[in-house]
Parts: structure tokens; sequence; C-alpha cells
């Protein structure tokens, strides 16, 4: 079947021919369609269409008959001209290529006779010529054995080097021949035997050896009876084979006659003789050896060579070989002779400056004028120009050497000394003298209505406002030192400095040590007073002052000038009626009684300043004190206003400028004196001018005067120290008294550089290194200081976090048990640390250190108690008790038990703390009169509203006093 034809296709155009339709016809007709009418009418019209194609051809050759028949004439008489040209030119083909008697092949065959002949000809003129090259090659090589044979060995090369040309220019037709291959393998060997004979030759007649060198300037050649001279030899010689002998040559010459004579003390030996001459190395004692006798080798050396080797070299290469031995000789004499004798000391440098001077006139005779004229510059010159750098730099290293070995060195602690420090009058402690009141009074427990709200009236500034008396009994007495009772009701005589402090025990240890001791710089002003040794932190006993105001201002213990003609306060009135009337608050009266005693035994009424807690700062310098941190104590309301409390007060406070002390291990000590001595050479050798007299060089000027990096080994000694004992002593300073002793150590470090720039004043650079190495040395001191210390802080905070939970529970007993051992732990541990670490600080830094171990814990203790959300009354009794473990560190901050204890001036949080151990017990009423008398002042009100809601029950009387609470503090009105 068909394949249809889609629509979209063109279809092919109809075919108007008579096949066409025939074939289109017997294609549509079908087998059962198919007879013999059929057949017949096809055939009828095969017959018809031939019959009217004939017609139409007849009728088209009768319209145009002339033409027709003349074409058909053409015809004819073109293929009657084809059939004529056809059998002419295979007649020509026949004469040319006929194998017999054609052209082509005679041709070819005479012009092969005449090649033949032709080569035949060529060969023999070829054959001729190369016997007749090869007839000359051997004549020649013949000659040139016979040159070597009788040792003629200048003329051989010679003779050889045309030999060469002539076998190198033979025939092309003897390039590749064998017989022309092994004429010049044999003329190689005949030239590499004549310059093995030359260099045999050479070397027997320019002899070096590690201790002799000899030159003769004729030779007899091997097995022969030849002289050859030195200059035919050289000459001689090809370019690459003297090329290696010379490199030979500068090798052997450079490591036996300049290196080993530079290095090794030897004495030269000459023979000269007519045809030989020698130069022999001796060896010498180098006990007996002057320095500047291998350099007068090394001249002599040269003056050898240059009389009977270096004439002899050939010019092409005579220049070269000279200037490449320039830098090896100056390089040898830099790193050989001249920097391994750099003086070590100040005192060797003249003679190695004559030394320097030297070298350089060597460089400039031979090394300049002999080996290379052309040299535009001058090492050895230019080095020496530069000497002050080499020799600073040099003994920098040795210097920080030496440093390093001091600083790594294992240090013995028992090996110790004691310095003394004076404090500024603004951190002075105040001590009272003469005004010591009993206990019972002293605590308010007789007469509880003399207590003085007047801040002015309980430090005697109101008798400032009385007017000025022109005449003073007093002002006459300057000049005689007051009598000043001894200090903690205890005499001079009765007190044992060293038994004070445990220092007893290592007394004989520290005796040599103290007995070295450079005391640090004093005051000019304290040079005429006498010496207070009998205290255990020898304190001076201050004088009295010069005038009234002077006294005035030793009045204040903070060290605030008093103010200037002001009248005392009017005592506000009291309404009783305002005054509530509260339970009786008899032990929180007595409480607020003590804290009213100033510091050593006289609390201020008004205000207690204490330090703040990291503080680096003297614990009572007046630049510590906020307002902020001022607590205001209560007044009893049935104690009226009454100024007879000044006359209870001391009789007179002197502020004192002890000086204290603090142990410094002996290694410190040799360390300054380790860094005096490097000043002190930087200093002379900053004034000489040695160096001066040496540069020559106008052309070479000095980036940094003498002695300018000589003079930061003094600092970077100090660099060092700082870098090197932390890690060299990690084990050490991980314990506090190992953290302690190193601050001890960079505070007097610090102290010692301070002095050293002080003198230093005339050099600024040194001075200004010194200065930051001072405060580096301060900075680290007051770090590790620092850093001890709350190290030691976070462990007991740890221990009580771990230990009371947040002081949860404790109505269990169990609970209770746990929190005691926490807090005894504690407590334990900080007078263990105290006894521990007392003899390494100064007094000051001592307190300051227990004071922040204290404060750490009670603000702990503080902060747990009061963020409870409930304490029931067996709780808040035992969490009273509690506290009061914390008691016995206040015996810590008392240097005599018969007077009050200094707590609260480095325990910030002590008074809030007493206050809270009583408030765990007290009353509504007793904690009302307190808050409303100023006395909590030290708690925020967020902290009073959680304790009073922890305490006590949800009544009423409660939500007043929050309410009453929530106000504020009570503003003061004392002032």
């Amino acid at each position: 079947m068909a394949f249809p034809v889609p629509n979209h296709l063109p279809r092919k155009p109809a075919s108007n021919d008579v096949t066409s339709k025939i074939l289109s016809s017997i294609d549509s007709a079908s087998l059962q369609s198919m007879n013999s009418s059929v057949a017949k009418s096809w055939v009828a019209e095969l017959d018809e269409s031939i019959s009217s194609t004939k017609t139409r051809v007849h009728e088209r050759i009768q319209q145009d008959l002339p033409k027709f028949q003349h074409q058909f004439e053409t015809s004819k008489s073109v293929q009657i001209r084809l059939h004529s040209l056809t059998e002419e030119v295979e007649a020509l083909d026949d004469a040319i290529s006929n194998p017999q008697s054609g052209l082509v092949p005679k041709t070819l065959k005479t012009l092969k006779a005449h090649a033949a002949l032709s080569q035949t000809a060529a060969d023999a003129t070829v054959t001729a010529d190369t016997l007749a090259h090869l007839l000359k090659c051997r004549q020649h090589y013949t000659s040139v054995m016979s040159l070597v044979q009788f040792g003629k060995l200048p003329e051989a090369v010679a003779a050889s080097i045309n030999l060469d040309g002539l076998v190198a220019s033979s025939p092309d037709a003897l390039q590749q021949a064998v017989i022309m291959k092994d004429m010049k393998r044999k003329v190689q060997a005949l030239k590499s035997n004549i310059e093995g004979q030359l260099l045999d030759a050479l070397s027997r007649s320019v002899i070096i050896q590690p201790t002799a060198m000899a030159i003769q300037l004729q030779i007899q050649v091997r097995d022969t009876e030849a002289m050859v001279t030195l200059d035919q030899i050289l000459a001689s010689l090809s370019s690459v084979a003297l090329g290696d002998y010379l490199t030979v040559l500068k090798r052997d010459f450079i490591a036996n006659f300049v290196d080993r004579v530079l290095q090794q003390p030897y004495s030269l030996k000459l023979d000269d003789s007519l045809m030989q001459h020698s130069l022999s190395l001796v060896p010498s004692p180098p006990n007996s050896e002057q320095r500047i006798t291998r350099l007068e080798n090394l001249s002599s050396i040269f003056d050898f060579v240059a009389q009977y080797l270096f004439p002899h070299l050939p010019s092409a290469h005579a220049s070269p070989f000279l200037r490449s031995l320039c830098k090896p000789v100056v390089t040898s004499i830099l790193n050989l002779y001249l920097i391994p004798q750099l003086p070590s000391s100040f005192g060797l440098l003249p003679p190695f400056l004559e030394l320097v001077q030297a070298c350089v006139d060597f460089e400039a005779r031979y090394v300049v004028n002999l080996l290379d004229p052309t040299s535009p510059g001058y090492t050895l010159r230019d080095w020496s120009d530069g000497l002050s750098g080499h020799y600073e730099r040099q003994r920098r290293t040795a210097i920080l050497a030496r440093s390093r070995e001091l600083l790594v060195e294992k240090i013995d602690l028992t090996a110790t000394f004691q310095v003394d420090v004076t404090r500024p009058l603004d951190s002075s402690y105040p001590i009272a003298i003469n005004g010591a009141e009993d206990e019972e009074e002293a605590w308010g427990f007789k007469d509880e209505s003399s207590l003085n709200t007047s801040q002015t009236d309980s430090w005697g500034f109101d008798d400032d406002a009385e007017p000025e008396v022109e005449d003073q009994p007093q002002a006459a007495e300057v000049k005689e030192p007051a009598k000043v009772e001894p200090m903690n009701g205890t005499s001079e005589d009765d007190i044992d400095t060293d038994d004070a402090w445990g220092w007893n025990d290592d007394e004989n240890a520290n005796e040599e040590a103290q007995a070295d001791e450079v005391p640090p710089p004093q005051d000019e002003s304290s040079t005429d007073e006498p010496t207070w040794d009998d205290d255990p932190w020898a304190d001076p006993p201050s004088q009295e002052g010069t005038s009234t105001e002077e006294t005035n201002w030793d009045d204040d213990p903070w060290g605030d000038p008093p103010p200037t003609n002001v009248k005392p306060a009017p005592a506000p009135a009291l309404d009783p009626a305002t005054i509530p009337t509260p339970k009786a608050a008899t032990r929180l009266e007595r409480l607020a009684s003590k804290n009213k005693k100033q510091p050593n035994g006289a609390y201020s009424q008004h205000s207690i300043a204490s330090p703040p807690p990291l503080s680096l700062t003297q614990p009572n310098s007046a630049s510590t004190i906020a307002p902020s941190q001022q607590t205001t104590l209560p007044q009893s309301p049935n104690s009226p206003l009454n100024s007879s409390n000044h006359h209870r007060r001391p009789s007179k406070i002197l502020v004192t400028s002890p000086t204290e002390t603090y142990r410094v291990t002996s290694k410190t000590k040799q360390i300054v004196r380790f860094v005096e001595d490097v000043v002190a050479e930087s200093k002379q050798f900053a004034a000489s001018n040695l160096f001066t007299k040496l540069s020559k060089s106008p052309t070479i000027t000095s980036t940094s005067a003498p002695g300018s990096t000589l003079i930061q080994c003094s600092s970077s000694v100090l660099d060092l120290y700082q870098a090197l004992y932390p890690v060299r002593f990690e084990k050490e300073l991980s314990k506090i008294e190992g953290a302690l002793q190193f601050s001890n150590d960079c505070l007097y470090l610090g102290d010692s550089v301070d002095k050293i720039e002080r003198e230093a004043s005339h050099h600024p650079q040194l001075k200004e290194r010194l200065g930051e190495c001072r405060n580096d040395l301060k900075i680290l001191g007051d770090s590790w200081f620092e850093d001890a210390v709350n190290r030691e802080c976070l462990q007991g905070d740890q221990i009580l976090v771990d230990g009371t939970q947040r002081f949860t529970f404790t109505g269990d007993q169990e609970r209770y048990d746990d929190c005691e051992e926490a807090i005894n732990k504690v407590v334990r541990n900080i007078k263990d640390l105290a006894r521990r670490i007392k003899p390494i600080p100064t007094k000051s830094k001592y307190y300051q250190a227990i004071g922040r171990l204290v404060d750490a814990a009670l603000s702990r203790v503080l902060h747990d108690i009061i963020a409870l959300p409930d304490i029931p009354e067996l709780e808040s009794t035992r969490l009273a008790e509690l506290c009061r473990i914390f008691n016995s560190l206040e015996g810590l901050f008392s240097e005599d038990p018969t007077q009050s204890s200094f707590v609260v001036a480095y325990v910030p949080s002590w008074l809030k703390f007493s206050y809270l151990s009583e408030l765990l017990e007290a009353s509504m009423a007793d904690l009302s009169y307190l808050f409303e008398q100023g006395a909590l002042v030290d708690f925020e009100i967020g902290e009073l509203v959680n304790l009073v809601r922890a305490l006590f029950a949800d009544t009423p009387l409660r939500a007043n006093a929050i309410n009453k609470l929530q106000e504020g503090h009570p503003v003061s009105t004392s002032a």
C-alpha cells in the first residue's frame, strides 16, 4: 500500500506526456479490472502516440529543410576529418616512442653514458684531493709529536693549534670518513697530552701546600732535557685550563695563606734563590704573639706573591684573577681577624682601634692598589667608620646573654632583705595621742546622751571659728621636736621590730643582704628627723607643726584642709511629738554608738570614709573618698545635742609619715647592680672620643651618636626581666607569696631605676628609656599584686558558694553545719594567708590585700542573705550566728589589742555587714529606728525592702515600714 502524501505537502504537477498517462492507467488498474480490452486500449494509445511523434518530427524538418541539410552535411565532413587526424597521430607516436628507432629512447641512452663518464672524473679528483689533505695532516701530526717528544711544549702548543685548524678544514668527503675520525681522536689526545705536561710543569713550578709556597721560574719537562719557563707555561695553557687552575690556586691561597694565617699564630720564613723562591709558615706559641703579627704576616705574603707570582700571569687573566681575590681577603680579615677580636670591655678599645687602623692601611695598600685599582669602595674603611655601632651591638648581645643567665638562675627566697619606703602624708594613719578612753566609755555604754552628731564638733573644727591669736607660744617652739607618747601605749624599749612580724627567723640569713642594702632616696625634709626603728613598721613619729594652720591641717586624718572662719552648724530642735516611741533597741543603740568611734579609737559621728576595694591608692587618701561612701550614724532620740563631747575627743591627732618596709629578694639587688654597671659603661663610652679620630671617610656620616645602642642595654635588661621572670618562675608565681614577692621586686626595681634615672639627667635618651622601664615595672608589680589578691578572693568566694548554697534552709541542722564549716574554712584561709604574706608587702598593701579578701567574703554573704525570699525566725538566728563568725577577722586590723581596730578603713562593707548580723535578730521598731536615724545608709532601699519582707510576716505594720523605706533615706541635718 502506497504511503499517503500529507495534504500540506505540495503535489507533483501532472504530466501531459502519453507514457505517463498510460503508466498511470496501468498503475490504477486492479487485478480484477485487468482484461484484454484494457490491454488493447493501452497498445492503441501507444501506437497513436508514436505516430503522432513521428508526424511532429517530420513537420519540424520540413519547416526548415535547407538548414537541416546543411547541418547534416557538416556532420559528415567532421566525421571524415576526425578519422584522418587519428591516423596521423598514431604515426607520430610511433616515430617518437618506438623502442628501436624512436627519438626518446636514443636520447636517454646517450645521456646515461655521459653521466657515467662525468662521475668517474669527479671521483678521481676528490680522491686526489683527499689523499693530499690526509698527507698534509699526517705530516703536521708527526711534527707535533716530535716536538712533544723533545719537550718543546710551547712550540708543540702552537703547532697543535695549526694541526687542529687543518683537521677542522678537511674536505667534505673526509668529514664522515673513518680515517678522519681516527685522526681527530689522535689530535685531541695529543693536545690533552701537551696540556697535561704543561699542567704538570706548572704544578712543579708553583707549589702551594698548607704551610709552604714555592715558585720556580724555570722547570724541566719530564722525561726530556728541555726547560720551560713559568711565563711560557701560563701563556701556553688554554683559557679553560688556565681558568680552572686559577680557581684552584685562589682556593688554596685563601685557605692556606689568608684564613690560616689570620686564625693561627705563625712566623714566616723566606728562601730566595736565582730560579726558586719559597715561603714557609712556622707555627708560633700563641701566648707570646702580638695581635698585629698576623696582619704583618699577611702583608708579607702578599708582597711575596706580588713579586714572584702575579707578574707572570697572562694579561687577559691577571685582572679578573686579582679582582676575585678582593672580596675573600676582605671578608676573611673581617670575620676571622677583626670581628673575633672585638673587645668585650671599654678598656680594650684603644689597642683594638690601632689594629683596625692597620687593617684599613692594609686594604688601601694591597686590596685597592694591588688587587683592584678600579675598586669604587673601601670595605674595611667603611666598616671601621661604623666600628662604634659594631662594638655596641656585640656588647649589647653579651650583656643580654649575661643578663639572661642571671635571670634564669633559681632564686633563693630565703636570701632577702628589707627595704624602707616612706608613705606620703595623705595616706598616713590617724593615730590618737594622749586621748585614750576607757573601753566602756568608748563604746558608749555609760553615757549615750553625750554622743554628738556634729562633724565639725567631733573633729574640733569649731576651734577654727575662734579669732586667730597673733601671739602664740607654740610658734616660738618650732625648732623643738614634739615629745610624742609612744604609739599603742607601748614604750620604745618594749617594741621588738623583728618579733612583731616574725622576722627573727630570717635575721641570720638576711644579715649580709641587709648590710649591703642601698636605701631608696628619702625626702629632704625628713633628713633631720630622728630615726624610729622601734616601730615594727618603722613608722617615725611626726613633729608638731610650725604654725596654727599646720596643726589644724594635721587634725584632719583624711588630709583635707580645714575650712577657715566656719561657724558650727546650729543644732536642730527636736520635737518630741514628731519622734515615734519605738521598742527599746538597747543592742542596736550600743551598735550605733560603737560605730560612732573614729578610726583607731575615734569613729566619726558624721561619716566613715573607706577606700575602694580594688584601688591601689593608699587607704586613707583623700582622693579615694567618694561622697557616696559616707555613712551617717544614728543619734539617740533622747540625747540632746551636747558640745561636751568635744572635751572627750583625743587631745591631739597627729598625722605621721611612717616608713614602711617590704621584703625583696637578693637577686633583685644583683639585677640593680648589673643595670648600674651597664649604665656606667654606656656613659663612659658615650663620653669618649676614640672613634672620632678613626673615621676618615668624608662620605660616611654616622646615623647615631656613639653610645646610642649601648645606652639602651640597661632598659633591655629590665625588659628581659619583665618578659622572662613570669615564664621562668610560673610555678612560684601561681602562689600568692610568689606573686607578692615578684610585685615587691618590681617595685624595688622601679625605685632603683628612678634613682638611676635622676643620675642620668645629662643623657635624655637614657632618661627617657629608664622612665618607661620604671613605669612598666610599677604597672607590672601592681598588676601582679592585683591578680594575686583577686585570685584569692575568687577562691574564697567559690568556697562560700559551694559550701553555703546561698544560705538556704539553714534551719536544717545539717545545712547549718555545712554553712558553718564553709565560713570557718574561709576565715581560717584568710587568717592563714595573712600570716603567710605579712612579712612580704608593706603594711599598707598588707592591709589592702587582707581587707579585700575580707570584703569579698562579706560581700558574698551579704548578697546571698539579702537575696533570700523568706527568713524564718530560726534561720534568722542561725544566720546571725554565722555572720558573727567573721567578727574574729577584726583582729587582723589591730596593731594593739587595747585600741580599736581600723577595719572600716580597709573593709568597706564591714559596717554594713555588722548591721546585717544585728538586723537579722532585730524587731521592726529597731529597724525603723535605725533607718530614721540614718544608720542604714550603706544599704540600698531595695535591699532593706527585701530584708523586711523576708524577716517579718505580711502585716499592716510591715506594709507601713516598707512604704517608709521606699521614701528613701532620711536627709542628714547635722551638716
